[in-house]
C-alpha cells in the first residue's frame, strides 16, 4: 500500500478571496502531494508568484517563492491510501505533465459556463479541482457522482476514505503533527 495527500487551502490572495466570497467555503484552492511532507505541491494555478497570467501545471514548494510570500496560507490535509499500481499510475500521469507543462493551462474561460451547470471543457485545461480530481478518477483511486469539471475543493472534504491528519497553517505543518 501506498498514501497520496490532497491539500485544501486558502492562500489569502486576490483570487482565492473572491472564491471563498462566492463559494463560501473555507478553502479555495486544491492540489497533491505523493509524500507525507507535502512539500511539493501538484495543482493547477498560478506558474510564477506574482501574476495569475499565463496559468497552468503548477509544481509548488513550501519553501518556494509563493509560499513565502503568502505564508499565511491555512491549509486541511487528507492521507488517501492507495495500491501500488494505482500511485505508479498517479506518478506517471504528473511526470508527462512535468515533461510537458507547457502544454497545460489554467481553464479560465471555462469556469463561467461550468459556474452554472454548462460542462465546457477543452483538451489540458483545469482547474485546481478538476485537475486533482481528473487524476483520481483516471487512476482508480475515486470516482466522483458528477462530471469531474464539476467538481469543487469542498467535495474532497466529503470522501469517507480521505482521512483528515492535518488542519492549520502550511507552513507549521509538518510530518510530527
Amino acid at each position: 500500500m501506498k498514501k497520496i495527500y490532497i491539500i485544501l487551502m486558502h492562500t489569502h490572495t486576490i483570487p482565492s478571496k473572491l472564491i471563498k466570497l462566492f463559494t463560501r467555503y473555507e478553502y479555495s484552492h486544491v492540489g497533491l502531494s505523493l509524500d507525507k511532507s507535502c512539500n511539493t505541491i501538484y495543482s493547477f494555478g498560478r506558474k510564477k508568484f506574482n501574476t495569475i497570467l499565463n496559468s497552468g501545471f503548477s509544481i509548488e514548494k513550501k519553501t518556494g517563492e509563493f509560499f513565502n510570500k503568502f505564508n499565511k496560507t491555512t491549509c486541511c490535509i487528507y492521507e488517501v491510501n492507495i495500491t501500488d499500481k494505482q500511485y505508479e499510475k498517479v506518478s506517471k500521469i504528473l511526470n508527462d505533465m512535468k515533461a510537458h507543462t507547457e502544454k497545460y493551462k489554467y481553464d479560465y474561460l471555462g469556469l463561467i459556463p461550468r459556474f452554472f451547470g454548462i460542462p465546457i471543457t477543452k483538451k489540458n485545461r483545469y482547474v485546481c479541482s478538476y485537475f486533482v480530481a481528473t487524476i483520481l478518477e483516471k487512476t482508480e483511486i475515486y470516482s466522483f457522482d458528477k462530471k469531474t469539471c464539476f467538481v469543487i475543493p469542498s467535495d474532497f472534504e466529503k470522501i469517507d476514505k480521505f482521512i483528515e491528519i492535518y488542519r492549520g497553517s502550511y507552513k507549521m505543518y509538518n510530518l510530527n503533527n
